[in-house]
């Protein structure tokens, strides 16, 4: 399995015009890398509620982008309350946005949608 590290201050402080919460969060202790979750993540995914934690970001070396959509399609359905997206680096619009490494991000879904209506002046309720 390849594992390649990854330079998560400098990921978020690249995102900071699509995600302006996100580099805050990281620097502040608000986002938790997992870097295994393969056979646990319906179970860690559970304890997401009971944190102070902005975001759990879940790494998955080798994983292809419709691998992670099929995850995320089932844990968006198993866990209603968060909101499941993912990231792959073979799967960048050109704008640099992408995870350096495959990844399942978990974050609350209505704060989620909060921060889109102030950023967005919309509400996202997908």
């Amino acid at each position: 399995m390849d594992v390649k590290e990854v330079d998560w201050a400098d990921y978020y402080a690249r995102i900071q015009s699509v995600c302006p919460w996100s580099y805050k969060a990281f620097m502040n202790d608000k986002i938790l890398v997992w870097k295994s979750p393969h056979k646990t993540m319906k179970t860690i995914s559970g304890t997401f509620d009971s944190t102070d934690y902005e975001a759990f970001v879940y790494v998955f070396n080798n994983a292809t982008p419709k691998e992670l959509d099929k995850r995320v399609t089932e844990m968006n359905a198993y866990r209603p309350n968060s909101e499941f997206l993912w990231s792959h680096p073979k799967a960048d619009s050109g704008d640099g946005n992408s995870t350096d490494v495959p990844v399942i991000i978990q974050q609350d879904k209505k704060v989620l949608n909060d921060l889109r209506e102030k950023l967005f002046g919309e509400h996202n309720d997908d």
